[in-house]
Formats: C-alpha cells, sequence, structure tokens
C-alpha cells in the first residue's frame, strides 16, 4: 500500500526532530514526504535539506503557490532540488486563498485557473529542457532554456484543487491530483470534473493520480486524538477563508459548516470544534486507536484514495505524531 506524510507542524518542531520523523517514515517504507508552504519556511530549502539526510523517500511541495513565484524561477528550483534528491521530486502546485496571496504576497488574485494552466504550461518545457517560447494572459517568455541539463525528461505535477473548474483542469493536465478533506463517499464529485478534463485532453482518467491529505492521528487515548482532530477541521471549516466551507457544503455539511463559522467569527473556537460530528470526523481522518485507525484507512484506499497522505492535526504532540507514523506505516496496513 503506498502512503505519504505530511507535517503540518514542521515549521514549529525543532529540525533535528522533523528529520527524525521523516527518517523513521523512509525505514518503514513511506512513499514521500509532502512539504506545504504557507507563510513560514518554504518548501524548497526544507526539502533541500531532507534530500541530503535521506535516500530513498519520495520528496514533493505539498504545496506551492502559483502566485509567490514567476513559473521560470518554480521551474529552477523544480529542476535543482530534483537534481539534488537523483529523481525524488513532485511537485505540487496550487492558487491557496485571497487571504494569503493579497495580504502576505501582495499581489492581486486574479483569475487563479488560468494562471495555473499558464504555470503548467511554462513549467513543463522548462524541466524537459527544452528552450521556451511561451505567450500568456499573464506570462510571455522568449529564448531562455536551463543552463543544466534537467536530471528527468518529466517531473510530475500535482494539482491542489477543490473547485470544479480546478478539478477539470487538474485532469487535463496534471499527473496526479491533491485532495484536502477529502470524503471518499462523494469522491465521485472529485471524478466527474478529473474524467472531463481528461477527456478535452484526450486522456484517460485512470492516468491521474489520486493522492489526498488525511488527517491522521493515532493514540490510545481515542477522545484526546479525536478532539484535537475536530479542532483542526474547525479551525479551517471556519477560519481559513471560503474553500473548505464550500467543500463542505458541497459534500451536504453546509447547515453545519454555517454554524461552524459563526462560531468562529463568535470568537468560540470550541463551540465551532463540537459542532464536527463523528460522522464528519470519521469521513475526513482517522483519529482514534490503531486498530480502527488502519482499518479506516484501508477504507480510504478502498474508496479510490491510492495515495493516502497522513496529516497529524494541530495540537498533535511529539509522541502521537511518532506513534501515528509507525502504527499507519505501510507494512501494517497489508
Amino acid at each position: 500500500m503506498r502512503v505519504g506524510l505530511t507535517l503540518l507542524r514542521g515549521e514549529e518542531l525543532p529540525r533535528d526532530e522533523v528529520l527524525g520523523y521523516v527518517r523513521a517514515a523512509e525505514d518503514l517504507g513511506y512513499e514521500s514526504l509532502w512539504v506545504p508552504e504557507s507563510w513560514g519556511r518554504d518548501a524548497f530549502t526544507q526539502l533541500s535539506y531532507v534530500a541530503a539526510c535521506t535516500r530513498r523517500i519520495g520528496l514533493a511541495t505539498g504545496i506551492v503557490t502559483v502566485y509567490s513565484r514567476s513559473p521560470a524561477l518554480l521551474a529552477q528550483s523544480a529542476a535543482s532540488l530534483d537534481d539534488l534528491s537523483e529523481g525524488r521530486l513532485a511537485l505540487g502546485l496550487g492558487v491557496s486563498g485571497p487571504i494569503v496571496i493579497e495580504q502576505w504576497h501582495g499581489v492581486p488574485y486574479g483569475r487563479p485557473i488560468q494562471r495555473t494552466r499558464e504555470y503548467i504550461d511554462i513549467v513543463r518545457p522548462v524541466l524537459s529542457g527544452e528552450r521556451v517560447n511561451y505567450s500568456g494572459q499573464y506570462f510571455n517568455l522568449r529564448g531562455f532554456r536551463l543552463r543544466f541539463h534537467p536530471r528527468r525528461p518529466r517531473v510530475p505535477i500535482y494539482v491542489a484543487a477543490l473547485g470544479p473548474k480546478n478539478l477539470e483542469l487538474s485532469g487535463e493536465l496534471a499527473d496526479g491530483w491533491l485532495g484536502v478533506d477529502t470524503a471518499p463517499r462523494h469522491l465521485e464529485q472529485i471524478r466527474g470534473p478529473l474524467a472531463a478534463g481528461a477527456r478535452r485532453a484526450g486522456r484517460d482518467v485512470g492516468q491521474i493520480d489520486i493522492a489526498a491529505y488525511v488527517l491522521s492521528c493515532v493514540t490510545e487515548d481515542r477522545e484526546v486524538a479525536r478532539t484535537i482532530t475536530r479542532q483542526h477541521i474547525a479551525y479551517y471549516v471556519g477560519g481559513m477563508g471560503t474553500f473548505y466551507a464550500e467543500l463542505m457544503t458541497r459534500y451536504g455539511w453546509g447547515e453545519v459548516t454555517a454554524r461552524v463559522q459563526e462560531c468562529w467569527r463568535e470568537g468560540d473556537r470550541a463551540g465551532a470544534a463540537t459542532l464536527i460530528s463523528d460522522e464528519i470526523l470519521d469521513e475526513v481522518a482517522v483519529a482514534g486507536e490503531p486498530d480502527e485507525c488502519r482499518a479506516r484507512l484501508g477504507w480510504h484506499r478502498e474508496q479510490g484514495i491510492a495515495l493516502p497522505i497522513l496529516c497529524p492535526p494541530h495540537g498533535a504532540t511529539g509522541a502521537m505524531i511518532e506513534r501515528t507514523i509507525r502504527e499507519l506505516a505501510p507494512a501494517r496496513l497489508g
């Protein structure tokens, strides 16, 4: 069974502690490490450090936004890291959200789907070593190519997409789709737009790797694991803009989503978390004792998540993260 790992808390933890988790994951057969990027440490620097300290585990940006770097610089960074890691990189791209893009990066959040298309259209030939001539709505490049030969002619590109139009774009152009808060029972809502985009490009939707972050917390104290996981979900639904709330609404949880947002606006974080029902928690996360978490993660795989990426929630202790990595290792999942 393919399993990946991401550490959202990596920016809070000592570097050596993070490296210890990654080395343990590598020894336990995890396929890949996915490093997010928000407004803390950048993904490429962290992955370069990990690349120098590991041998086999795949390395992925999960995600970098298409607003923070030019497409040429993004491709240079990706090609450099793929070379440094001896061909272990997957490039995860996304649009983030208006709050981060406009208030942190200071650029307008305009036409995100078109921007993503142009990034992929430019990054692909740069990473293949071709000379790039491109004319788009946002970017115009002429006459340049990388000054070194890329290690591989094609680095896999994953797109983190939630809305239908962005999903269609992923089906048309990406090697994989990266989901967040994915409800496996509703995976057909994802596959439909992916398939539409694939058809437009003359592709088989089965060629698109289905990967998804799965909130994961394993501990013998079941209620603690489930409480901090509820808090994590409430934070994203209530406090991180509209995209996550819209996703939950499409899943049929619109009433709960509205109440979570209301609690969040009123500063009632605890109340927002209690609104996350067992149904929602068990659909988008695995949290609890080891056996039930292994069974639940296996169910995610059976429903069509080809690459579940374990994501310990905010609030998970070091011991919880370590236990989760050990108990949900690929060899233990069968």
